[in-house]
């Protein structure tokens, strides 16, 4: 699946959210948008070049659940998620 055809019925269902709640539904549209960017950054990749590259998908989910669930402002943990950094930094063209 690329990132591209993902909804947010998608993204809903892996977050195991009921469909029906709007605020759920304007949270994850924007939770959608940031983690598409942070890989599109993350990366170097235009979007087109990510809708190549079927497993960005799986990262996309990951960031998607992640952000979801750390809504709060204090952070208890800083780590990145070890899946989505060898996802992403396997198509990383950023060298910075």
């Amino acid at each position: 699946m690329k990132i591209s055809e993902i909804t947010t019925e998608n993204v809903l269902d892996y977050l195991r959210l009921d469909n029906d709640n709007d605020n759920d539904n304007a949270t994850v549209t924007a939770i959608m948008a940031a983690a598409k960017q942070y890989i599109l950054s993350f990366t170097g990749l235009s979007a087109d070049e990510c809708d190549n590259l079927e497993d960005l998908s799986i990262a996309y989910f990951a960031l998607c659940a992640d952000m979801y669930d750390n809504r709060t402002m204090i952070v208890s943990n800083d780590k990145v998620n070890p899946l989505v950094k060898q996802i992403l930094g396997g198509h990383s063209v950023n060298y910075l």
